[in-house]
């Protein structure tokens, strides 16, 4: 059987130029990946060396902003609980088990029973023992 010398020719072409081109994307990559190096350097480096100028203000004020942060994760949390859970009444407007409450009738936020209480620390709900509930009025 003869070879086709044109045939054989666009099979070398092709796979020159699949060389070429693969040869090109790697370092395209690589010179990509050398980029990124170096801004993540420089970016590490402007914060490492604001934290050491600075470290006497963290230590001095990291306990001011600790506590700010919580309290904004409490509130957060408060109120995705409340919207995600669409709860009749807002968590913050309820009392926990073992509290100290007012004397009144209390509404379970687990099956809607209503407690009579007669003030002091707050009990369970009477059917299902749940502790969350929320003040009705007297």
């Amino acid at each position: 059987m003869k070879k086709d010398p044109i045939n054989s020719q666009n099979q070398l072409d092709l796979i020159e130029e699949t060389h070429r081109t693969i040869e090109g994307a790697a370092n395209w990559l690589l010179e990509d990946v050398s980029l990124l190096k170096a801004y993540w350097h420089d970016k590490f480096a402007y914060t490492e060396a604001w934290v050491d100028a600075n470290w006497h203000l963290l230590t001095e004020e990291g306990g001011d902003l600790v506590k700010s942060l919580d309290e904004k994760e409490d509130v957060a949390l408060l109120w995705l609980l409340n919207n995600v859970n669409n709860n009749p009444v807002p968590l913050e407007k309820c009392s926990v088990t073992t509290t100290e409450v007012k004397a009144g009738r209390y509404i379970c936020m687990s099956c809607g029973h209503e407690n009579t209480h007669t003030g002091g620390a707050l009990e369970t709900c009477e059917v299902c023992h749940y502790g969350l509930m929320y003040y009705q009025g007297e």
